[in-house]
């Protein structure tokens, strides 16, 4: 499955509003004050959480979300698509002697 770009989405309007719930002109005007309060949230704390304390935040090259497009992009999706799956989530839950046979199935081969 490849990554989610942006740039390939954004010729396709519906597309963006599906994912996004925002038109395409909505999200574009998103993106400066976002990368804003993303750099500035950076500046002081670290991705696990924790203040920054010597080094300072860059974006590496090899980055999976190189753009603030696409960390706007990923951020808006999840954000819309998370609570849907928190909600369906218990109905997929295996119930009684299912629970040992599913953790079998989901254990990695050693």
């Amino acid at each position: 499955m490849g990554s989610l770009r942006f740039t390939d989405i954004q010729t396709r309007p519906t597309e963006v509003l599906d994912l996004t719930s925002l038109t395409v002109d909505e999200f574009q005007r998103l993106v400066l004050p976002f990368e804003a309060a993303f750099q500035a949230h950076m500046a002081q704390w670290r991705l696990n959480g924790r203040p920054r304390t010597a080094c300072r935040y860059t974006t590496y090259q090899n980055c999976p979300l190189p753009t603030p497009e696409d960390r706007l992009l990923f951020i808006l999706v999840y954000l819309k698509t998370y609570p849907l799956l928190a909600r369906l989530l218990p109905f997929y839950q295996p119930e009684g002697s299912q629970k040992s046979r599913a953790r079998l199935m989901a254990a990695p081969a050693s």
